[in-house]
């Protein structure tokens, strides 16, 4: 019973800290959204102007509006609890928790602009790379193998569907992505990382679309986001050991 007690009492701080979290992950994307849609460039500048003018007042919000903040506010607080209960409260955990921000962000991003900015892409990477090289998670040889396997797969598919048909079936800021989760969560994950990306993506366009055979294009980065979350989350318990 008290140990029942402790682990309720130290969730709440955390899923209170996660919830705040959220809620400035959808105020960074909207402004960073906003800066592009009035000409800024998708670069770092651009990003630490955003992460500045997160919580200053705006007469619009373009994503950050309360279904949107409501919902990131409910996921990361859910994050944040699940990362206490599995990981305990440790710095390995704190940057498994920046991580999960960055990621929302990202698909927050991707959603309303169809773009993964390297300001956010290449430094989750070199993070993940360092945490492994300082002994934290994975072997840095599952972080430099999942890296490199996660753009070359991608940037591979991508030239055989462009030489096939002409077009180009996703961008380069997806292979950039799938390369950061590869180093957070090691090369053996990646196989499931995609799988449940896919599954996601169709089901939602089948949703979508209400049809079983669904056409168009959507953003894929908030699938992988949400999927390589999930290996954040969980870890041993899903596809890595951590």
């Amino acid at each position: 019973m008290q140990e029942t007690l402790y682990t309720m009492a130290t969730l709440v701080p955390a899923a209170v800290l996660g919830g705040l979290a959220g809620a400035y992950c959808a105020l960074v994307a909207d402004a960073y959204v906003a800066a592009l849609m009035a000409g800024g460039e998708p670069d770092s500048p651009c990003l630490r102007r955003a992460l500045g003018r997160a919580l200053q007042p705006t007469p619009q919000k373009v994503v950050a509006t309360f279904q949107i903040m409501s919902a990131c506010t409910v996921l990361m607080a859910s994050c944040f609890a699940i990362l206490g209960l599995v990981h305990g409260y440790t710095l390995f955990s704190l940057a498994l928790a920046v991580a999960s921000a960055t990621l929302l962000i990202l698909a927050l991003i991707d959603a309303h602009t169809r773009l993964l900015p390297d300001a956010l892409t290449l430094p989750l990477m070199w993070a993940g790379l360092a945490l492994a090289w300082g002994g934290f998670g994975i072997s840095l040889g599952d972080a430099v193998a999942g890296a490199m396997a996660g753009y070359g797969f991608l940037w591979s598919l991508f030239w055989v569907f462009k030489c096939l048909s002409g077009r180009e079936g996703m961008g380069y800021g997806d292979f950039k992505l799938l390369a950061a989760l590869g180093a957070w969560l090691g090369w053996r994950a990646l196989a499931m990382v995609l799988l449940a990306s896919c599954v996601a993506a169709v089901l939602f366009a089948m949703l979508r679309q209400r049809s079983l055979a669904p056409d168009g294009a959507y953003p894929f980065g908030p699938f992988l986001a949400a999927s390589g979350t999930a290996g954040l989350l969980l870890g041993s318990y899903l596809i890595m050991p951590i």
